[in-house]
């Protein structure tokens, strides 16, 4: 399938402009989204590269003047600038044969904070670009850890964003130490401030969390790692010899004290993507798309091009509560109430003004719309509230991307009604084999324009939508 693995930028830029209908360019004036960082659009492969979020590339929207623009720039990582000489090692990829090693991949998702704009992925090797003109800054974040966020948890009242990482003696992989840390932007680069250490019971490898999460008084993280799998397969890269492990461990931090507290649970899952999390009565709330030890198997070019499986790559979503002020065990149940329990979803995201607040009542995300989906081809609103799917959108043949939230007008205002915006997703339609960035209304999920982008823009998600000079994190 085009839309996925497909190479669409070329050894340098592509850009791209169209006009705007009058009252739509009205309300999306000033507004940029960048749809992903490098390799989110994995627009790039080189040759033996077959795992999909290994490429490499980078896409902006932005909207002014009455037109959409849409520039594509690759991340100038040692490995997009000199591939065939590199010691190249991925999630699904190599290690290949090369002279030096090319480790710098930022490959899953943005993260704005302090005007600078940083290419992030679960492994320490973070990169920058320039928010204007894309350009590649030579920066590199110190920590003293093997891994990093990629979702780093940002607090929006005081711009503080949290990392959990291992941080065991020579930041070796395989250890029982794990730490907090807090970004710290610099001219020149980005450091990670030690703020909190607990003790794991045993050792874990590769130990991370994907996707913390925050409220005004903790950040809290699933701890979750990797773990030996037989080599007897046909995988490269990281994922012959190891994959995710399915865990039921907690980090607590409490942010007054900075203390951590180490918690079990009732459920053994992968985080795949926490969204929005609260503070209820002493307890945090918080809502995961739960994923499998075989969801990164998925991106295997081979596996992209078999019918899915999404219960081997999908446990149903759960809320999980977690006893943040007692420091008891976590609680998790499935998230959807009635027989919705069997939704498929994933890319969850939300009004960014009703981050951290307990009466927020909508997320949007992608899903799989039938067990025999052959990839996300709908659009779902989510009432947290009553946990059950409100409003859906699809299209035949049409497949989508992560829908970010844009506030209407501009202002993300929480005295505003919540869904008062638009979602942006690229759209992939099947039959012509082309894509379009969509518009919808994010209260009634009715496209109000489709704009055709002229090109096959293949699979991504983990945009974030800049307003006025303001950009929001994912999530």
């Amino acid at each position: 399938m085009a839309f996925l693995n497909k190479q669409f930028l070329p050894r340098g830029n592509a850009s791209s402009s169209a006009k705007l209908p009058t009252g739509l360019a009205a309300d999306l004036e000033g507004v940029t989204h960048y749809s992903c960082p490098a390799g989110l659009v994995p627009g790039i492969f080189p040759s033996g590269m077959h795992f999909h979020f290994d490429g490499l590339a980078t896409v902006k929207f932005s909207f002014a003047d009455g037109r959409l623009s849409w520039t594509a720039r690759p991340y100038e990582s040692g490995a997009e600038k000199h591939y065939s000489t590199c010691i190249f090692g991925g999630t699904g990829t190599g290690p290949t044969i090369g002279i030096k090693p090319c480790l710098t991949n930022p490959v899953v998702n943005l993260l704005p904070i302090e005007d600078q704009l940083w290419l992030t992925t679960d492994t320490s090797k973070w990169g920058r670009v320039n928010p204007d003109t894309l350009d590649t800054l030579p920066d590199e974040v110190e920590v003293a850890s093997t891994v990093l966020n990629a979702h780093p948890a940002c607090d929006p009242a005081s711009k503080a964003c949290f990392v959990q990482y291992n941080c065991g003696d020579n930041a070796q992989p395989y250890t029982n130490q794990a730490c907090i840390g807090q970004l710290v932007p610099g001219a020149t680069g980005m450091r990670t401030v030690e703020i909190s250490r607990a003790e794991l019971p045993e050792r874990k490898l590769i130990q991370h969390s994907h996707s913390p999460c925050i409220t005004p008084g903790f950040v809290i993280s699933k701890i979750d790692s990797f773990t030996a799998r037989s080599p007897l397969n046909s995988n490269s890269g990281v994922l012959r010899f190891l994959h995710q492990a399915e865990d039921d461990l907690w980090m607590v931090m409490d942010r007054k004290t900075n203390k951590s507290a180490i918690l079990q649970g009732s459920v053994n899952f992968v985080n795949n993507h926490f969204w929005n999390c609260y503070e209820v009565d002493g307890n945090v709330v918080i809502d995961s798309v739960a994923a499998t030890e075989d969801y990164l198997d998925n991106y295997f070019e081979k596996n992209l091009a078999a019918d899915r499986n999404w219960t081997k790559l999908f446990h149903p979503a759960l809320r999980c509560t977690v006893p943040a002020a007692k420091g008891g065990p976590v609680s998790c149940e499935k998230f959807f109430l009635k027989d919705e329990g069997a939704v498929i979803f994933d890319y969850p995201t939300f009004n960014p003004a009703f981050k951290m607040n307990p009466s927020y009542q909508y997320f949007y995300a992608i899903a799989a719309k039938a067990p025999t989906s052959r990839w996300f081809d709908e659009l779902i609103k989510v009432n947290v509230r009553t946990r059950s799917v409100e409003l859906s959108w699809s299209s035949p043949g049409i497949f989508l991307t992560e829908a970010d939230f844009i506030p209407w007008k501009g202002k993300a205002d929480a005295d505003r009604p919540e869904d008062h915006g638009m979602l942006l997703s690229v759209l992939y339609n099947t039959t012509s084999d082309q894509s379009s960035l969509g518009v919808f209304d994010a209260a009634t999920l009715a496209l109000l324009h489709q704009q055709p982008l002229n090109s096959v823009i293949p699979f991504h998600a983990h945009g974030i939508v800049c307003v006025d000079g303001r950009c929001y994190s994912n999530p």
